[in-house]
């Protein structure tokens, strides 16, 4: 479904990948397991546009969605990442409802008349209560900021969602929480699932197929 074929990277003269390549199978649950600094988080900016690659592509359902030359953002809507932290895709300013919100309508997910049906449908889904759309993300729980981070990225009905140590500050009954979620959301909408982790004992409890990463290119390990 997702190919990265021949990816070279580097920071200046700090090599990250050198003619790696890697299939996200359609449908499955694949995991790039590795310590901090050893690339998995440039991985995904890399599959989200946040960088180009110095070489090689990246495609999706054989459509070209990243070269040197640029990437393909319309293409690129249908990769949705979640963080680590959900500060990052929360605005401090805003409440959760304004957020979901602007999201919908600068996507034109459905027709306004739509929109709360829509947004009770996913709230529902995560587990989450109504209240909460009145609140502002300094009031949220650290489960339920990743739980509204994890909603708005499967607005988007994505094809891959990626999960780059999206579950790591959590306490482990929240993270097995959050993670089953995530699977069954994603698995109704015919998605796959790129998680990006250290936590060895998690890649194995969830995975189809385990990556690492070794001499800058991916090994299977399963």
């Amino acid at each position: 479904m997702v190919k990265i074929d021949s990816l070279s990277f580097s920071y200046s003269d700090k090599v990250i990948f050198k003619d790696a390549s890697l299939t996200i199978k359609d449908k499955k649950i694949t995991a790039l397991l590795a310590p901090s600094g050893e690339g998995k988080s440039t991985l995904a900016k890399l599959l989200t546009g946040c960088y180009k690659p110095n070489s090689g592509a990246i495609t999706l359902d054989d459509k070209v969605i990243s070269t040197c030359e640029g990437y393909n953002r319309a293409l690129g809507l249908s990769i949705a990442l979640v963080y680590q932290n959900p500060s990052s895709s929360l605005d401090p300013s805003q409440r959760v409802i304004s957020s979901i919100t602007e999201l919908i309508r600068y996507h034109k997910i459905c027709d306004r008349s739509e929109e709360k049906l829509l947004i009770k449908k996913y709230i529902e889904e995560l587990n989450l209560d109504e209240d909460i759309l009145n609140h502002r993300p300094r009031q949220l729980s650290g489960g339920e900021a990743q739980r509204i981070a994890l909603l708005k990225a499967l607005l988007l009905k994505p094809r891959l969602l990626i999960l780059d140590e999206a579950t790591s500050m959590l306490d482990v009954s929240t993270q097995a929480n959050v993670i089953s979620l995530a699977i069954k959301a994603i698995k109704e909408i015919n998605g796959s699932i790129l998680l990006i982790t250290h936590d060895k004992e998690l890649a194995a409890a969830i995975s189809d197929e385990i990556y690492t990463i070794q001499s800058y290119k991916f090994m299977r390990e399963r």
